[in-house]
């Protein structure tokens, strides 16, 4: 599956009628100031590392329109490797909400990233709604990864020095942050994870 076809579902080819928003919620928390958070959610080529190779490109003023492009170049046909949409809202460095479509028949996948400042860095919500909602499951092997991925271009890995003791240096191996949990099976520190409504 196509990067831009995994963010945004895909149209029922019986053309039923629309149906109700689904929604997802997820949250993550970064050691990263807001304005770093706002500055990877707006910049394309920073967008493209962690959002399915996709640049993001767009004034950022609400209604404006946004275009999620394959690879970092603004040009080229419309078309393939393409998301199009138009900005919600943008109130740096708190909300920026925005819908995207692959195509102007297709449903409509709307995204609210919400930015928090807390004790040591941000936290990061991430709402989407869908017009022709993915399954839990779906929505979480979709949007887990992307913040994984965003996480770990806020919050790179330490480099490794070589130890003291003349132990052999092992190489530092990044974990997806949905798999950091405790044994409880809860999320561990700075992890992202599904959020349910009302969890806060």
């Amino acid at each position: 599956m196509d990067a831009w076809e995994q963010l945004t579902p895909r149209p029922n080819a019986a053309r039923r009628p629309v149906s109700p928003l689904t929604s997802h919620q997820f949250a993550l928390t970064t050691a990263a100031a807001p304005a770093a958070v706002w500055a990877a959610l707006t910049d394309g080529d920073l967008t493209r590392r962690y959002l399915h190779g996709l640049a993001a490109h767009s004034d950022w003023a609400p209604g404006a329109p946004l275009t999620l492009r394959s690879g970092g170049g603004s040009s080229g046909p419309h078309g393939a490797g393409q998301l199009t949409g138009q900005v919600l809202r943008a109130e740096p460095p708190r909300q920026l909400s925005y819908l995207l479509q692959s195509g102007p028949d297709d449903p409509a996948t709307f995204l609210t990233w919400q930015l928090r400042t807390g004790a040591g860095g941000t936290t990061l919500r991430l709402q989407v709604d869908e017009i022709e909602g993915s399954s839990e499951d779906d929505a979480e092997d979709t949007w887990l990864p992307v913040l994984a991925a965003l996480r770990a271009l806020l919050d790179p890995a330490p480099a490794r020095t070589e130890p003291a003791t003349g132990e052999q240096a092992r190489p530092a191996s990044a974990t997806p942050l949905a798999d950091r949990s405790t044994t409880s099976g809860r999320p561990g520190p700075g992890a992202c994870a599904p959020s349910r409504p009302g969890e806060r």
